[in-house]
């Protein structure tokens, strides 16, 4: 009897350790999923984005789908250029949550590279007043979309924001014209220049703006005149001294470039750019050993320029240096064959 009963009380342990065996206890069920995306967010976060969409497309699909998977899934897309899938998913996430800041800002910015602007710009001011200190600045893309939308005005302002500055001040207005001349739209930006000029006479560098604005319409004439009334406001801005070398340079001014061209180097050595220019001065005053100096210290900050290797070697042929013309002409043409292997 005894027997039986310690045998009836073995099987009923047995039972019992077998029973928690197969019927693990159940767990929370918000660690499972909590634990999943992740698992999904690290892979995307270390360059993993094929599995990060993998698992958040089964994190999507689940019944009911995991929250926060579907702006995941969007971020994801929108880091692989997917960016019409990326809107999808962002929507389908403002959907679940109308409050959710991120998704309202990162549909606005997808709709934006997706080229509407009008369609983003209800979502990005949106996410603009939720969010101030957003991780991208909004502002920027916002004035973006108002200029595509031609609402110059509100593109001001938007830019302001952007840069702390009160949208009537000559700062704003000159800040919309460089962008306008970043796009290539030159009579945008001029009219915003002369408004800054307006507002505020004295405010460094609109006629710089106006001068290279007056340079894409190929008028040197006027272009020249604006970068001078731009030293008498700001005589201590380099790049202004390499745009007047280079057009004094144009209008066979030699003296006047070198000038021009020793202020730019006086103030800042870390551009190529006037010390390509100052050799070219001394070629065309028939002195290509000065030119070679100037040329070859170009060539040391950068080699892959081939104006510098062009100039040197012209420089060369007038000093009857056969060998060193020969070198710089074959560096040309590679530069311009690699321009050309890259570019296919």
């Amino acid at each position: 009897m005894r027997s039986l009963v310690m045998t009836m009380i073995f099987l009923a342990s047995a039972a019992t350790v077998y029973g928690q065996t197969v019927t693990p206890s159940p767990a929370p069920s918000e660690a499972p999923t909590a634990m999943t995306l992740e698992v999904a967010h690290a892979k995307l976060e270390n360059g993993h984005e094929r599995e990060a969409i993998d698992a958040l497309q089964q994190l999507v699909a689940a019944k009911p789908p995991v929250k926060g998977a579907k702006r995941e899934l969007g971020i994801a897309y929108y880091r692989t250029a997917k960016l019409v899938d990326a809107e999808q998913s962002f929507a389908a996430a403002m959907v679940e949550d109308p409050d959710d800041g991120k998704s309202v800002q990162m549909r606005g910015l997808t709709l934006y590279r997706l080229g509407r602007p009008s369609a983003a710009l209800q979502y990005l001011e949106h996410a603009r007043q939720w969010n101030a200190d957003s991780d991208v600045d909004v502002n920027y893309v916002i004035g973006r979309c108002y200029i595509d939308s031609h609402r110059y005005d509100d593109a001001r302002a938007a830019f302001a924001a952007q840069y702390r500055l009160d949208p009537q001040s000559g700062a704003a207005y000159l800040i919309l014209a460089q962008i306008f001349l970043t796009l290539e739209l030159p009579e945008m930006a001029a009219e915003n220049a002369n408004k800054a000029l307006q507002v505020s006479p004295n405010i460094a560098l609109a006629h710089f703006v106006l001068g290279k604005v007056y340079l894409a319409k190929l008028d040197t004439r006027h272009a020249l005149e604006q970068f001078e009334q731009e030293r008498k406001i700001n005589p201590t801005y380099s790049p202004l001294y390499q745009f007047l070398g280079d057009l004094y340079i144009k209008a066979g001014q030699l003296k006047e470039a070198q000038h021009s061209l020793t202020e730019a180097l006086s103030l800042d050595q870390s551009s190529t750019a006037p010390f390509i220019l100052m050799g070219r001065v001394f070629l065309d005053d028939n002195d290509p050993e000065i030119a070679v100096s100037y040329l070859q210290h170009a060539e040391q900050m950068d080699s892959s320029n081939f104006i510098t290797h062009y100039l040197l070697g012209q420089a060369y042929k007038k000093m009857g240096m056969k060998e060193d013309t020969k070198r710089e002409l074959d560096a040309v043409s590679k530069i311009h064959s690699d321009e050309l292997k890259s570019l296919q």
